[in-house]
């Protein structure tokens, strides 16, 4: 599915998709609200999200497709390059699967799809590395000191792969519902207040699932 506000992205990527026959157009959008039912209905594997607002905008738009309420089961790309690494942790933790820069070559834009609805994550062009402290500088009591539950860690250690709240439950064998109480839990013992925080105290901590 293409949700891009600028109809000359919209275009061109049709164009480039339709061209490879292993992948197929299911709708495009320009209003990523309106995307949102006609995502549920379709159930795309993959939502390319681009607004005119940025990547922070992408990210949103995408998290509303990828929700309960769309496609829980879609990857989302954000068409906006992430320029540091900083920028991809944040996008990770938020459940989207890359970022790419619609003027890229073909082929390139092809295989990036490909590679997100094959499981994989892909952000072109290569954003540029940041200190790692300045990435994971997230305060808070070790996870020891959080008397964090074998549940608790192990949902932290998918949220910091950024997987979404239905892969998570898909993956440990529970329900979304389940997954949401041990996150909210969790992130109340560590002392962090959105997915984007957990996600990178996870990893800071070596909590990985």
């Amino acid at each position: 599915m293409l949700v891009a506000e600028q109809s000359v992205t919209r275009a061109g990527l049709r164009s480039i998709l339709t061209a490879a026959p292993e992948l197929r157009v299911v709708s495009s959008f320009g209003n990523p609200k309106k995307a949102v039912e006609a995502s549920r209905e379709e159930q795309p594997e993959v939502i390319l999200v681009g607004t005119r607002e940025g990547l922070t905008a992408d990210a949103a738009a995408a998290q509303r497709l990828v929700s309960v309420n769309g496609a829980p089961g879609a990857k989302a790309i954000l068409l906006h390059p992430a320029e540091t690494s900083v920028e991809v942790s944040q996008v990770l933790t938020g459940g989207v699967h890359g970022c790419i820069d619609p003027a890229v070559d073909e082929e390139q834009i092809i295989r990036a799809v490909t590679t997100v609805a094959l499981g994989g994550a892909v952000f072109l062009p290569a954003p540029k590395v940041q200190p790692v402290e300045l990435t994971l500088a997230i305060d808070g009591p070790s996870p020891a000191e959080a008397s964090l539950t074998e549940r608790e860690r192990a949902v932290l250690g998918k949220l910091a792969r950024g997987l979404s709240n239905a892969e998570i439950a898909t993956e440990l064998f529970l329900a979304e519902a389940t997954v949401k109480k041990h996150l909210t839990q969790a992130m109340r013992k560590i002392g962090q207040p959105d997915r984007l925080r957990a996600g990178l105290y996870a990893y800071q901590h070596g909590i990985f699932g």
